[in-house]
């Protein structure tokens, strides 16, 4: 049988062997960090990321024109007012805006003049059958002027000249004429007023209600 000196002998034994494994796993170097799966990977030669030319810095984008100050005074921008079909609103090229006016006609019969037999028509603007736009081109010739007439403006060209007028009234491009006074160097254009007789009939009564 054990006795218990040979109890206190192998618990000596147990606790030397214990604090030498400390000792030399204190003294032993660190064991390499194991990532697994995440492991950095040392690459040699290419890779997919290295086809095509290097990458370079893009260009900056042009700076954006400033904008002009709007006009307090002007009812609506003049960026704001299109036309389908006008596609060569270009910037100014110099040229002068001429003098030009808008005058109404309204054809009149003899009964209108004595009977006044027609209660739809009277001497108002808005019963105006055609509209004439005269347009004054001082030191033009007739073969230096170019005219584009459309629905809702009139254009007029010539080497010192340049003018958009858009109409009050809509009116027919297809059978309007064009004149040119040589003595007075003015341009006449005349075309027929297409009327909106529900619209104005619309608005008349609205007014009334005013």
């Amino acid at each position: 049988m054990a006795t218990q000196d040979s109890w206190a002998a192998m618990a000596k034994m147990f606790d030397e062997a214990a604090i030498a494994e400390e000792e030399a796993a204190a003294s032993a170097p660190p064991p390499p960090p194991s990532y697994g799966k995440d492991a950095p990977v040392k690459v040699k030669g290419m890779t997919p990321g290295m086809i095509g030319p290097p990458a370079t810095h893009k260009p900056k984008a042009a700076a954006a024109p400033p904008k002009k100050p709007a006009d307090p005074n002007a009812i609506w921008d003049a960026d704001e007012v299109g036309e389908a079909g006008d596609a060569d609103e270009d910037e100014d090229d110099g040229r002068a805006q001429p003098e030009y006016d808008v005058v109404f006609k309204q054809n009149v019969s003899p009964e209108d003049m004595f009977l006044g037999i027609d209660p739809l028509r009277n001497p108002g603007v808005a019963m105006s059958d055609e509209l004439t736009l005269r347009v004054k081109l001082p030191g033009t010739k007739l073969a230096d002027i170019e005219l584009d007439v459309r629905s809702t403006f009139v254009r007029v060209g010539a080497p010192k000249f340049r003018l958009k007028a858009y109409l009050p009234e809509k009116v027919d491009e297809q059978k309007g004429n064009a004149k040119w006074d040589a003595d007075k160097a003015e341009l006449k254009v005349t075309l027929p007023i297409i009327h909106d007789w529900d619209a104005k009939a619309a608005v008349s009564s609205a007014n009334d209600l005013d």
